[in-house]
């Protein structure tokens, strides 16, 4: 009941006056409904009464008259109820995505994808069910047996009560159905979420599943979770095809005892052939009452079950302080960043991804990181995005702790790209101005941005240039592509502090050295942070930290380390022999070129 009181108080209660004119709607319609047996009550007794047609004609008028009127009001008060669904619905799922945008790395680490979205689909469509349609039927089915119930026993308390007796036995019967439907509607909605995430696995590694051939075992992991909502759909089908029409026979019971005992007083003269006609009337309006109430039910269990898994989300902690802090306004030099005693380790993890880390960036200073596969560089950009917060008093902005500030004030002044470039399935110029709304785009510092991306060349390739549709996660892109978008995304920014995690991996060594004095060109103004595995990109940073197994074992200029830092001298001798071999390489081929032209 507490769940319910707070959606309402959330998101239904302004909605009210909606509601309340929905109510009076359901109201003139129960009142006509059940007013229209006692008017073919009235036209029968009329012709009974030997009055002819001109006696029942008006009757029938009247009933013309009130089935147009019915008409018109249940229209309106559905139209009222779930207007207002829809609206609350989409507040909602509004909340949730606000909310997940909030939740820490963590968070979705042990959370399914498929699951959130189902959550955010399935069970958001069932909780407007619950505020739409399972607020009409509890109202309309209140005030249909009320005031069919009222009428019934106006007319003859005994009949009245040799009709209830089986209906309240029927309602036994339908009590032990909904306790089980309710347990399984939890469950049909927890597999479900259980199958969305199975598809959006397969279908995010499609590629793998075709290059393993792996996709006969993809489809027999699928039937299997398939297989078992399919079973708890049976399970309640079957409830509903034996216990819900339970209701609809006792009805027909109901009308057979009517007609005889009915019928008896009749002959007796206790009741008229028309009051009679307007009992079996009553009773299978009061039955369509009663029987709406099991779609009422399952409406009900589907919609509250559904609001308290979407609540789960909802009132997932986001894990940050609640702070009211400020940075700085922005310097002309950059920022300075204080890093003191770094220790990090991850959920789950049985040792510190770093441990003691302790340096400073001063304004404006460009600082290389290298460290081999492991050493934590990603984690330590991970920790300055705020992606995963450090812990408290561990790393400060212009002398403010990073933890004191809002999340998202904090994400204003940085920008970060990643390792792996996430992009859009819209044109490059939308993925590039993420931020700024359609229109308002500054087109010179776009071209800028594309320019210094090194991604200029290649735009002019497209026959669309700029408004080129990348597809889902960029596909129709090349790596390096990709990776200089999300870098051109960066730089369309006005940011204040810079964090690349190694986004030249996957681009050649000629666009590599474009980037490379854009990069350092933008980056003399602003404080920035660059991670590679790549030396030739730290080379020209202001000062290198060397990382091992999450500690920092050396830092200084490219020309100090390659004197005092093992695995970087290492690692960057390594790779010079491998850029002089592949250059080799290419010599030798351009020559076998040059002969075949030659001989030609």
């Amino acid at each position: 009941m507490k769940r319910l009181v707070r959606f309402w108080k959330e998101y239904a209660r302004r909605y009210r006056w909606w509601y309340l004119l929905g109510i009076l709607c359901l109201v003139a319609t129960n009142v006509l409904t059940v007013a229209i047996p006692t008017f073919v009550q009235y036209a029968i007794d009329a012709l009974d009464a030997g009055l002819g047609f001109d006696g029942a004609a008006k009757w029938a008028l009247i009933i013309l008259l009130a089935g147009l009127c019915i008409i018109v009001v249940r229209t309106l008060s559905r139209t009222l109820f779930f207007n207002p669904g829809r609206t609350v619905e989409f507040r909602v799922k509004s909340s949730l995505f606000d909310h997940l945008l909030e939740l820490p790395r963590r968070f979705f680490d042990r959370t399914r994808a498929g699951d959130i979205i189902s959550r955010g689909t399935n069970d958001a469509n069932a909780m407007r069910g619950l505020i739409g349609f399972a607020s009409l039927q509890l109202f309309n089915s209140i005030f249909t047996l009320a005031l069919t119930l009222g009428r019934m026993f106006s007319m003859d308390v005994i009949l009245t009560l040799w009709v209830a007796v089986p209906l309240i036995a029927s309602g036994f019967v339908l009590r032990y159905g909904i306790v089980k439907m309710f347990a399984l509607f939890g469950a049909n909605l927890a597999q479900t979420a259980t199958l969305s995430e199975r598809i959006l696995e397969s279908y995010s590694g499609v590629a793998v599943l075709q290059a393993y051939n792996a996709l006969p075992g993809a489809h027999r992991r699928f039937d299997v979770e398939n297989a078992e909502l399919l079973d708890i759909g049976e399970r309640l089908l079957r409830i509903r095809e034996w216990l819900l029409p339970v209701v609809p026979m006792v009805g027909k019971l109901c009308v057979v005892l009517v007609l005889y005992i009915g019928g008896r007083m009749v002959v007796d003269g206790a009741l008229t052939i028309g009051q009679l006609t307007a009992f079996v009337a009553y009773v299978n309006i009061m039955v369509a009452g009663l029987f709406s109430f099991g779609f009422l039910i399952g409406a009900t269990q589907r919609g509250y079950i559904a609001l308290g898994r979407i609540y789960e989300l909802i009132d997932a902690p986001v894990e940050r302080p609640e702070t009211t802090a400020a940075l700085p306004p922005p310097a002309p030099q950059g920022h300075g960043l204080r890093i003191r005693d770094l220790t990090f380790t991850h959920h789950g993890a049985d040792r510190p991804a770093l441990s003691g880390l302790d340096f400073e960036v001063e304004p404006g200073e460009t600082l290389g990181i290298f460290g081999l596969t492991g050493s934590g560089k990603s984690t330590l950009l991970g920790l300055l995005a705020r992606i995963h917060d450090p812990p408290p008093g561990t790393v400060t902005l212009d002398g403010v702790d990073i933890r004191d500030v809002p999340v998202r004030d904090y994400w204003r002044r940085v920008a970060c790209v990643g390792q792996e470039a996430f992009l859009f399935s819209r044109s490059i110029e939308e993925n590039i101005a993420l931020a700024d709304p359609p229109g308002e785009v500054d087109r010179a510092r776009l071209r800028q941005a594309v320019a210094d991306a090194a991604l200029d060349v290649d735009v002019d390739a497209f026959p669309e240039g700029l408004a080129t549709t990348v597809g889902e996660r960029g596909i129709t892109l090349s790596g390096g592509q990709r990776q200089r978008t999300a870098l051109a995304r960066a730089f369309y920014r006005d940011f204040e502090v810079l964090l690349l995690d190694d986004v030249m991996s996957a681009v050649d060594h000629a666009t590599e050295k474009r980037l490379i004095d854009a990069l350092y060109r933008r980056a003399a103004r602003k404080t920035t942070l660059v991670v590679s595995h790549r030396i030739s990109v730290l080379t020209k940073a202001d000062r290198i930290l060397v990382l091992d197994d999450g500690r920092l074992i050396g830092q200084g200029s490219h020309e100090e380390l390659l004197e005092a830092a093992e695995p970087y001298a290492h690692a960057w001798r390594l790779q010079q022999a491998a850029e002089r071999a592949e250059a080799l390489d290419e010599a030798e081929a351009a020559a076998r070129g040059d002969g075949e032209a030659a001989d030609d």
